[in-house]
């Protein structure tokens, strides 16, 4: 039915990247990089099945093979634990997460007199009837509805994250949330496979396990820490992120308003004197520091006293900057990356978005907009900053 060799190699692949994932090389996110693996493992694990299959050893080992085939209701579970590690700052195992285990469990249980006896659990006809299709099509709706809630995980990992940092790109797990859709056309040719046996899609699921796996391996071995703060920022962290909605402070107020009023001059101050936005890495708790405020009480001041979440906060500071930038006489001697960074920004791409979802304007549409109002060029000889 697949390729040999290619499900081979596939097979081979999916088993060493989810070693390597297990022993993350660089030690990155460690609790969630251990789930991952483990998923990719379970992955691997059916690949094989399928190679044995393929090599028709289901009649000789079919104990063996059945066995292999339950480590499938692992995946889904291992695949969500793991975004769930990933996008929350805390790193410790729940008793909670034993229940989505529970599937896997039974249908071990259930599986007990094939293993024994090489004879299956006997229904009678009224109750096979009622039972059979459940127990067939618990698997592939387990895998969907895991499928979307880990989408909804990342999605949600976006908004997060924002709350706490001022650049995304490193940490936003896009290259999750794309491996989600790769893994979303392994699980439509996985149905055709069981319910659709539509032939020719068969010649393509070789190669898209292939490049499910190279493709996670590639990202996964190149990421960075997304929380890499200690374990009482953490904690903070923690209740930042829960916070039902960075634009609606708590109805009971961390300071009161007249400390709002008090640290927002405050805050204000320290933007335009020492302007730390222009520190490309800024996070939540650097700027907290400066004050002499826990990561909680700086995120509720923002929200409470400008309307807007860590992110856009600090950014629309570095808009202001890159303006005042493109208008000096620094734009005859900075391309548009120099600008970037010299405003605040990480990336070309990042300073594009944000300047236009703040101005509406892309940066050479702002330039050329203001060509003809020389008297708003500041008159600056000083030396670009060097970074």
């Amino acid at each position: 039915m697949y390729n040999p060799v290619l499900i081979g190699i596939a097979t081979g692949g999916a088993f060493l990247a989810g070693f390597l994932l297990f022993f993350h090389p660089l030690k990155t996110n460690k609790v969630a990089n251990r789930w991952l693996g483990f998923f990719v493992i379970t992955l691997a694990d059916a690949m094989l099945e399928i190679f044995l299959t393929n090599l028709n050893l289901q009649s000789s080992h079919s104990v063996a093979l059945e066995f292999i085939g339950l480590f499938r209701f692992l995946s889904a579970p291992a695949l969500y634990l793991s975004i769930l590690y990933f996008v929350s700052p805390s790193k410790t195992f729940r008793s909670a997460n034993i229940w989505h285990f529970i599937p896997f469990l039974f249908f071990f249980l259930f599986r007990i007199p094939f293993f024994v006896s090489g004879q299956n659990f006997q229904f009678s006809p009224s109750v096979a009837t009622l039972v059979l299709p459940v127990l067939v099509c618990f698997l592939p709706v387990q895998t969907v509805v895991y499928g979307l809630f880990s989408l909804k995980k990342l999605i949600g990992h976006q908004g997060n994250i924002k709350k706490i940092v001022s650049s995304v790109e490193a940490i936003d797990m896009a290259w999750l949330r794309n491996f989600l859709w790769i893994l979303a056309g392994i699980v439509f040719l996985w149905l055709n496979l069981v319910f659709f046996n539509i032939q020719y899609l068969f010649n393509f699921t070789p190669f898209l396990y292939l490049i499910s796996i190279y493709f996670l391996a590639y990202f996964s071995l190149r990421q960075r820490e997304i929380y890499a703060y200690d374990s009482k920022e953490l904690q903070d962290l923690e209740e930042v992120i829960a916070s039902e909605n960075t634009l609606r402070p708590e109805k009971q107020g961390r300071l009161s308003d007249s400390q709002v009023g008090y640290l927002k001059t405050r805050l204000e101050q320290l933007m335009d004197t020492d302007k730390p936005y222009l520190e490309n890495d800024l996070n939540l708790p650097d700027l907290a520091r400066k004050l002499n405020m826990s990561s909680h009480e700086m995120s509720y001041l923002i929200n409470k006293a400008f309307g807007e979440n860590f992110f856009a906060f600090v950014n629309k500071y570095r808009v202001e900057e890159a303006k005042k930038l493109l208008l000096s006489q620094k734009y005859e001697r900075l391309n548009m990356i120099g600008i970037a960074f010299e405003a605040g920004f990480n990336s070309k791409t990042a300073f594009n978005t944000t300047f236009k979802k703040i101005t509406g304007q892309s940066p050479t549409e702002f330039v050329k907009s203001t060509a003809n109002k020389p008297e708003d060029v500041p008159k600056d000889t000083s030396e670009p900053y060097n970074r």
